[in-house]
This record gives C-alpha cells, structure tokens and sequence, in this order.
C-alpha cells in the first residue's frame, strides 16, 4: 500500500492551541499528526478529517480513513519526518498549509530490506476552523524526491 494516504493524513489534524493564534494551532495540529501516524491511531485521522473531505486524488473521508487504517495494519513501524513550509490564514475562517514529510514504514512479516517502503511527500492542505478545531478538508500529495 502506498505511503500517500499517510501523508495526506499528517496535513490533516486538529489542534488544542490558544485560539488567537491559528497559525500556532495548526502547526500543533500537524505536530500531533505526526505522532498519531507513528503511533498508528486511526480515531485520531476520524476526528481530524472534515466530513466534507476531498482530495485531488478523488479520495473522500471515508477512502481516506480506509486508507489509512490499511496503511497501518500493513506496517507493523511508522516513522516520519516532516518539515512546514507555509501556513496561510485566511480571514474567513480557512487556511493553507504545505508540508513535506519523508515516512518509512516496515510491513509485519518482511525481510529487513524487503519490507520497507520510505518516500518523501509534499502536501498541500487546505483546512477550516470548525467552531474552535481546525479540520482538513483538502489535500493535493505529490512524491516530491529532489525537492
């Protein structure tokens, strides 16, 4: 399975920061993605998700989360590394993110070599402050080797 739906999910993640800095909250949000992409934890990806949820692939919610939970019980080990490029904060309540973000993962069962998948992703996150919680509702991922 491919590690794209990993990546689209770490663009996609709710935050807990203080409410008059949505630029600190979304980075947090993406920082706790990371780590709930590590840890594996679909129910984290369901809460972050906005329900009206499409991405350029033609993915909704509901294939997005699929995704992602069939990305996790493929890997038994998640690691990423991911870098924010650009937060921009619309004034009505939206806002653009871009994050590259390299991930390995290592599927249950393979060879040390054979069963590793690692690539590097750029994704474009388009996000909505839903009363207090900033959800994703678009990304655009590409592979983004040699940026």
């Amino acid at each position: 399975m491919k590690a794209w739906g990993l990546a689209c999910a770490l663009a996609v993640l709710a935050t807990g920061c203080a409410a008059d800095d949505p630029e600190a909250e979304i980075r947090a949000l993406l920082a706790a993605a990371e780590t709930a992409a590590e840890g594996r934890d679909t129910g984290f990806f369901g809460d972050v998700l906005g329900e009206s949820y499409r991405d350029t692939r033609g993915n909704d919610r509901e294939e997005m989360l699929r995704t992602l939970r069939g990305y996790f019980i493929a890997n038994q080990r998640i690691e990423i590394v991911s870098r924010v490029d650009e937060i921009v904060v619309e004034g009505d309540g939206t806002a653009r993110a871009v994050v590259h973000a390299g991930m390995l993962g290592r599927r249950t069962g393979a060879a040390l070599i054979d069963g590793i998948d690692a690539d590097l992703y750029r994704f474009e996150l388009t996000l909505v402050n839903d009363d207090g919680n900033w959800q994703v509702i678009g990304a655009d991922v590409r592979r983004a080797l040699g940026e």
